[in-house]
């Protein structure tokens, strides 16, 4: 009796032990999931961030650089761009304390051929209430050359040969017109043409300017 007493008890030692291990097992295996998700978290935080700062800040190719967050209510910190027609760049800088209306345009778009002139009659309607800045997007300067002489425009025109801006602006036709307000804050962008109607209907609701 005493015997199996004793076995009972070994028994039972033996099991509570077995559990213990076990439990102590179960807790290992709970914080080293835990670390793996922390680590995992980590990593899709550093590469959200990393993202984040890939949309603020960029340089593009051909003398094209420019700064900030160019989506729709974002700011434009910082453009420079090759004029279009010789030497030297154009700075947004030179824009910055007012209203400004910047168009994408090429010569091997029917559209941007069609607003242009329109554009031009806006400004110049305008005046120095707002400014304009065309910006020849993936053409060649001597396409662009061409075509602004042939619509007559007289506002400043840069070239972003390879498209590194207009890329970062993230539009998905031509013509694309941006609305950017005094301070650089991009009020709203346009992706298809306008006509100058419909331009000034645009630069009174975003800009807050009437002809």
């Amino acid at each position: 009796m005493k015997t199996r007493g004793r076995q009972g008890l070994d028994g039972k030692k033996e099991r509570r032990a077995q559990a213990r291990i076990a439990r102590e097992r179960a807790l290992r295996r709970s914080a080293l999931g835990r670390r793996v998700r922390t680590a995992a978290i980590s990593v899709v935080v550093v590469a959200s961030v990393l993202g984040l700062g890939s949309l603020l800040v960029r340089n593009g190719s051909a003398g094209v650089s420019f700064a900030g967050d160019l989506r729709v209510g974002g700011t434009l910190d910082k453009l420079s761009l090759p004029r279009l027609e010789g030497n030297g760049t154009i700075d947004y800088s030179q824009f910055s304390n007012r209203p400004l209306v910047l168009n994408f345009f090429a010569s091997w778009c029917p559209n941007c051929i069609a607003e242009m002139p329109g554009f031009e009659q806006v400004h110049r309607e305008l005046g120095a209430k707002v400014a304009f800045l065309g910006v020849s997007e993936s053409d060649s300067r001597s396409g662009s050359i061409d075509l602004a002489h042939q619509t007559g425009i007289t506002y400043p025109a840069g070239v972003d040969s390879h498209g590194a801006f207009f890329n970062a602006v993230g539009s998905t036709g031509m013509p694309t017109t941006l609305f950017i307000r005094p301070g650089g804050k991009i009020a709203y962008v346009q992706t298809g043409a306008l006509d100058p109607t419909s331009l000034k209907q645009l630069i009174q609701r975003y800009l807050g300017v009437s002809a």
